[in-house]
Order: C-alpha cells, then structure tokens, then sequence
C-alpha cells in the first residue's frame, strides 16, 4: 500500500473515530430526515386521516355480480389514507351536495354497467372532482385510481381494455405514500453525505487545526478522499429506521430490489461527499454548512425527484436537471418501485457513477485550491465595507 492509500485510510479512520466520540452530532442526521418523512405524511395522509365522504350514484337499473363487487372495493377498509366514506345518493342529492361544496367526489355507476362488464363490452364510470386545488385533487383522485384498479385485476383480469388514467390495465402498483419512505431516504443520503463530509472539513478549520493538514508532506487530496468516505459511510444511519417506519405503518414493501437501491445511492453519496467537501473548505463554518445542505437536499428532493414542476424556478433549470445525478437516481428508483420496470437501470446507474467518478477526481483538487483563499474573510470584510459606506450616507 503506497503513502496514497495510507493517508486516505489514516484519514477516514479518525474521522471515523471523532464522530463515534461525538455521536449527538449525527442527531441531525437522524432527526432531519425523520421529521422530514412524518411531516411529508401528515400532508398527505393526515388531513384525511378520517377518510374522503364520496357520493356514490347508481344508475344501474339491474345491479349484479359486478356492480356489487366494485361498491365493495370503492368501500373496502383502506389503510393507506386518504380513505373513501361512500354516501350512496340519488343524482340530484349528489348533484347539490358537489355544488355546495360538501362533497369534492361524485361516483356514477351508469345504466347498463353490470350487463357490459358481463358481456365485456366497453363502458365509463362517471367520475367529478371539484377541481378547487391541484394538490387536494390530486390527494381525492389518487385512492379512486387505485380502487378501480384493484376492481380491475380482481374481477376483470384480462378480459377488459381500461380506458381511465391509462390505455389499458396495468399491474398494481403501491400508492405514493407506499414508496415514499425510499424516496426521503434518498433526500437522508443527500443531507447526510453533504454535511458529514463538509463538516469534517469546517472542524479543521474551527479546530485551526487545518494548517497542520496543509503543511504537513501527505497528500491533500488523499486526505479529502478519506473525508470523504466518511461521509459516504456514516450518510445510510437513517435509512434503515425510514424504511422500518414505512413498513410498520402501511406493512408493504415497493417493487424493486434492495441491491439496485444501493447502487444507485451509493454513487449520489459520493456526489454528495464530494460537494460537502469543497463547500467546507469555502464555508469554513459548520453554522453555515448546516442550513445548505438541508435546504439542498429538499430543494432537489422537491424539484429534481419530480415532486414539484419545474416552473417554480423556471424552464432553464430543465436542462440543469436533465443532467443531473440525482433525477437520473429518482428516475430509475420510481422505474422500479413504482412501475416495477428496469427499462432504464442501466442508463441511470451509468450517469450516476459517471458523476460520481468525475467529482471523486475534480472536487477534492478544487477544494485544495480553495482551502488557500479565506471567502469567509472577503465576505466578512465586503460587509463591513457596506456597513461603513451605509453609515457615511446616513
């Protein structure tokens, strides 16, 4: 083992050992992320934790085997919210309840439904949402989907083409809640690997223990190396207890596989190690390190992973995001989870560890060049400059 590779251990060793001595500082690396995922399901599960009162208007003259068997499946026990209360009323009742704004969701089984089911014969169900927000739309629509859905598969198989929120019917998938869990831990993994790794640098420098880094005859490059591995390891402590949560409170696991999981998250941890890295050496103070990394991490959780459009900061950053690791890493994990479908693994686990190989080689040579200019002196001494300026005016 050549001095490299024995700088880089040596490194990664101590970081290792100075956070197992400091172990209530990776309490915001657990912490953040959990708050993160309860509150993400207390929007989206919790305002309708009592479930959704839905009108149900059946039209059908003569109700059989299959008429039933969907009111049974639209009023089945559902435990991931929102769930749907059916309030069987006649049209006009359902019709001036949805004007009122009492009920947000009318369902009309139409005349003629039971005999097209049996004689596999196209036909609509009537669905009206009060368009009143997108979001609270999108909240009532989505267990509807998934009920016909499993009325689809269950009854029907494959004797009927679906024409509804797809051309025909698909495979069960798990409602967004069932997954989220493993997207958030991809927002842990970014925060994570961003802060330990930056902070492991911010403490050289809080430490003024960072010159004896830079004077000493090792390699700066391999010293940043094992920052940043620290990072890269210590970044899945809360991913286990995500996951764990998730499954104790819907008892589902997605589609997908654990070691796909892995592959691609690991590479974004590098990513995300290596940009912790050279923020540390340009903050040079974890006070600061600590609100960019969360707010980083949320932004491209929310924007990146797909969950917000991306109008909220403009049509260019598109481009930014189309060539960016992490919506190459949610892309392949929704693939999987979601639609149970490998179709662009390999493209995506390739972009990422292009990445992560490309920062792993530039970043810890870019931040050895920035460790020898202080910007938080030049930002301290440019406010100053401003407050004397401003006080002359006065």
């Amino acid at each position: 083992m050549n001095q490299y590779w024995r700088t880089m251990k040596s490194t990664f060793l101590k970081e290792m050992k100075v956070w197992k001595r400091h172990p209530r500082q990776l309490l915001l690396v657990i912490l953040i992320p959990i708050m993160f995922w309860i509150a993400f399901n207390l929007l989206m599960g919790g305002v309708y934790s009592s479930g959704i009162d839905v009108a149900l208007v059946v039209d059908e003259q003569n109700p059989g085997f299959y008429t039933n068997s969907l009111i049974d499946t639209l009023g089945a026990p559902d435990e991931i919210p929102p769930r749907l209360n059916l309030l069987q009323l006649s049209a006009d009742e359902a019709d001036l309840a949805f004007d009122n704004g009492d009920i947000l969701l009318v369902i009309t089984i139409p005349d003629g439904f039971e005999e097209a089911m049996a004689g596999n014969q196209s036909t609509n169900i009537h669905i009206r949402v009060n368009n009143m927000h997108e979001d609270q739309t999108k909240n009532i629509r989505m267990p509807v989907i998934r009920k016909l859905d499993i009325y689809y598969q269950t009854y029907l198989g494959d004797k009927a083409l679906v024409d509804f929120a797809y051309e025909q019917t698909r495979e069960y998938t798990y409602p967004r809640l069932g997954y989220m869990a493993w997207t958030i831990s991809i927002y842990s993994i970014m925060f994570s690997s961003l802060y330990i790794a930056g902070s492991t640098v911010t403490q050289e420098f809080e430490q003024q223990t960072f010159d004896e880094i830079r004077l000493s005859n090792q390699s700066p490059n391999a010293i940043y190396l094992g920052k940043m591995l620290s990072g890269v390891a210590l970044c899945y402590i809360t991913v286990p207890v995500l996951l764990g949560l998730s499954l104790l409170q819907y008892g589902i696991w997605p589609n997908g596989d654990v070691a796909s999981y892995f592959l691609l998250s690991i590479g974004l941890a590098f990513v995300c190690s290596a940009v912790g890295v050279f923020l540390g050496t340009v903050f040079r103070n974890s006070v600061y390190l600590v609100p960019t990394a969360a707010i980083t991490g949320i932004f491209y959780w929310l924007i990146g992973g797909g969950i917000a459009p991306l109008q909220l900061v403009g049509l260019s950053f598109d481009v930014v995001d189309s060539y960016s690791p992490i919506s190459n890493v949610y892309r392949a994990l929704i693939g999987m989870f979601v639609d149970g479908s490998y179709s662009t693994f390999l493209v995506d686990l390739a972009v990422v560890w292009g990445f992560a190989i490309v920062f792993i080689a530039m970043l810890p040579i870019a931040a050895a060049h920035v460790s020898q200019i202080d910007y938080g002196r030049h930002i301290d001494e440019l406010k100053k400059r401003r407050k004397t300026a401003s006080a002359r005016t006065r």
